[in-house]
């Protein structure tokens, strides 16, 4: 019986091999905390994301000879917001990537997000390692860019745990990396003054 068992998860693994399956890297925001020793920045934030790039899937490899499919800024965004309170004393999406001078932003902030993923399991189709670089390119009202951040989020997880929570890669991948810009934004001297 268990050989049976066995054989059938085998073939069932062979006949999905290739497919994509729906994925999500979107963050536990319970784990995109506020470091309450850093002072917030005074200024007033505006964050642009493209209806293209909300829109946007991306598929990359997972465990099995299989892919995943998911929408990585649709997936971040509200951590990203999130994020960005911690950072800034006020945050604003906008709907153009240069807003009106009225609005008075100090920054405008546009994110790019890439991702990799594989996995090393012959059995199972979740990726046991994930990665996503996160791009924060800030600018001034008047378009002039400020600095640009660059840093990368690791997210891994053991047979175990994927198997518990499917997307528990993606999501340790988006929290490190809106972490590290955390960081990275917190100490940023261009944006204090």
């Amino acid at each position: 019986m268990k050989l049976g068992k066995w054989c059938g998860v085998i073939l069932t693994t062979a006949a999905l091999a290739g497919c994509a399956h729906s994925y999500s890297v979107r963050p536990n925001l319970n784990n995109v905390t506020r470091d309450q020793a850093a002072t917030r920045i005074e200024a007033s934030v505006a964050y642009y994301i493209s209806s293209e790039d909300l829109q946007k899937q991306v598929t990359t490899p997972a465990s099995g000879g299989d892919r995943i499919r998911y929408q990585p800024y649709q997936d971040i965004e509200v951590g990203l917001y999130k994020m960005l309170s911690n950072v800034f004393t006020k945050v604003t999406k906008v709907k153009t990537p240069t807003p009106s001078p009225s609005n008075d932003f100090t920054y405008v902030i546009r994110p790019s997000i890439s991702t990799t993923s594989s996995g090393s399991s012959i059995l199972w189709w979740p990726p046991s390692d994930m990665s996503m670089t996160l791009t924060c390119t800030v600018f001034d009202p008047n378009g002039e860019q400020v600095t640009e951040l660059v840093v990368t989020g690791e997210g891994r997880a053991t047979s175990t745990e994927y198997l518990a929570n499917f997307t528990v890669t993606g999501q340790r991948a988006s929290e490190d990396a809106l972490m590290k810009m955390q960081k990275a934004l917190l100490a940023a001297q261009e944006l204090r003054h």
